[in-house]
């Protein structure tokens, strides 16, 4: 379903943000975002997983804030010793 724009002037904006997230393979579903392939600094390939937010700018903060915490979940347990 497409955004329409709306006549009612007292409504907030709608964005969409996209960014994306280098997860290791096997941390996280893999078939729940598309992944893009990125040029790592020490030259190999590997991959990006792509999120993408719909909403209000407090929405999309609020799932923003949301997605980066579980980010570094995800890592916590690994990184725990370093």
């Amino acid at each position: 379903m497409m955004d329409m724009p709306s006549t009612d002037t007292s409504t907030k904006p709608r964005y969409t943000l996209s960014y994306g997230l280098r997860l290791d393979k096997g941390t996280a579903s893999e078939l729940t975002h598309p992944r893009v392939p990125i040029l790592l600094p020490d030259g190999s390939v590997g991959s990006m997983t792509l999120h993408v937010m719909n909403g209000t700018a407090d929405e999309i903060k609020t799932q923003l804030i949301d997605s980066i915490d579980a980010f570094f979940d995800i890592y916590a347990d690994v990184y725990a010793d370093v």
